[in-house]
Formats: C-alpha cells, sequence, structure tokens
C-alpha cells in the first residue's frame, strides 16, 4: 500500500518539521510546495554559514533539517521535493545505510524515463563521492541513489534520516538551477557562481510536473504490490 499526502503550500521548516508518526506498514509520499524561497541546512551545519541578516532581507528562510549533507536552496520555482517514509517492516527496508536509498533513486529515474526525460540519466551506486564544495553545497556531491546526467550534474539529490521503526528519505529535483539566487547569502568568501554553477542540474523545463509526480506515486505503488 502506498499513502500519498500532498499538504498544501506551507514553509520548508514546517514541512521539515512534520512528524512521522503511526508508522504501520505501508509506503508514504509527501509531496511539499514550498510557499516561498529557502536555504536549508543540513544536520552537522549551523547558521554561521550564512549571511543570516541578508537572508532575511532576500525574503529567504533559514531552515535547518535533521538529515545529513549539504545546503539546499528550495523555492517554488526551483524545487520538485518530496519525502518517502520506508516503515522498517517494508521489504524495501535495507539495514544498511550506504545502499538503503538506491531504491528510491531507482524508482525515480524510473518516473523520469516514462515521462521522457532521462534517456541519458545516470544512478549512483555505492559510496558517497565528495568534491571539493559537497561539504557545503548538497548538489556538488554523489550520493548513493541520486541521479546525474551524461556530464555528470546531479539531478536528484536524496538525504535520509532513520529510526529503528522508519527511514525518511527527503528528495529534490532541481527545477531551475540558479546558484546566483544564494551564492551571495553564503558566508564563505571563497565561494563563487562559477565554482558551484556545472554542479546543479536543470531538468529539461518542458516536462510537466504533475505528470512526473504521477508516474512516480505509480511507481512506488508497484513496489509496495510486489
Amino acid at each position: 500500500m502506498l499513502l500519498i499526502d500532498r499538504p498544501g503550500p506551507a514553509s520548508a521548516s514546517d514541512f521539515h518539521g512534520r512528524a512521522v508518526d503511526d508508522v504501520g506498514h505501508a509506503l508514504r509520499l509527501w509531496w511539499f510546495d514550498p510557499i516561498r524561497p529557502a536555504l536549508v541546512l543540513g544536520s552537522t551545519q549551523d547558521q554561521s554559514l550564512l549571511r543570516v541578516a541578508a537572508c532575511g532581507e532576500r525574503g529567504v528562510d533559514v531552515v535547518k533539517r535533521r538529515s545529513g549533507g549539504g545546503l539546499v536552496y528550495v523555492s517554488p520555482e526551483h524545487t520538485l521535493w518530496a519525502d518517502v517514509i520506508v516503515p522498517s517492516s517494508h521489504r524495501v527496508w535495507n539495514v544498511d545505510v550506504g545502499k538503503a536509498s538506491e531504491w528510491i533513486g531507482e524508482c525515480w529515474l524510473a518516473a523520469l524515463m516514462e515521462i521522457g526525460v532521462a534517456d541519458d540519466f545516470v544512478l549512483h551506486r555505492g559510496a558517497f563521492e565528495a568534491t571539493p564544495w559537497s561539504s557545503l553545497v548538497c548538489f556538488a556531491g554523489r550520493g548513493p541513489g541520486e541521479i546525474f546526467d551524461a556530464d555528470g550534474r546531479k539531478v536528484l539529490g536524496v538525504s535520509q534520516r532513520r529510526t529503528k521503526d522508519w527511514a525518511r528519505f527527503q528528495c529534490a529535483i532541481s527545477l531551475k538551477w540558479e546558484p546566483e539566487c544564494f551564492v551571495d547569502l553564503i558566508a564563505d568568501e571563497t565561494l563563487t557562481t562559477g565554482a558551484i554553477v556545472g554542479d546543479g542540474h536543470t531538468v529539461d523545463a518542458s516536462f510537466d510536473v504533475e505528470s512526473l509526480r504521477s508516474v512516480l506515486a505509480e511507481v512506488l505503488a508497484r513496489v509496495s504490490r510486489d
């Protein structure tokens, strides 16, 4: 069984703060529509990385998530965001943290292929691969279950939070990669737009986002039935 929820537009803080309760035995798919831009810090990062006052002036929320990874910029125009919750009783549950997210990447890749925008996309398997900027910016690294185009640019980013009862996979597709929207909000003086401009990928803007939502749900539903 697959349970789908799309609670409506809200802040990134509201979405990251949403509790996982009454786990049950079904997969859950949560679609999130951020109502305004936000810079989301990974669990090991803190606000000292950002120009917090400038974020406020720009109308960009500063949010901290409990899953790992680097900084992510989300906005209504730039990000397709979904969380997938897997109970430990489900057959796709994997105790190996390094491999646990590969199956969700396979589902996203199947959905992207079905809508015709993933001919040259590949799924990263195996250990995390760091780059000079991956400790700072999520889309600069290569993690298991993440999707890349033929030039090595990230299409889908995945982070996870786990307990003994469930795993929550937080997934984001870059619909519009514009690092100039947030680079000057980062406190690191050595960071430039040019340094990371090639590390994010914009999926073909001609595809219909609602179609991808629908197809991904179908793929996840099949996984639940198999």
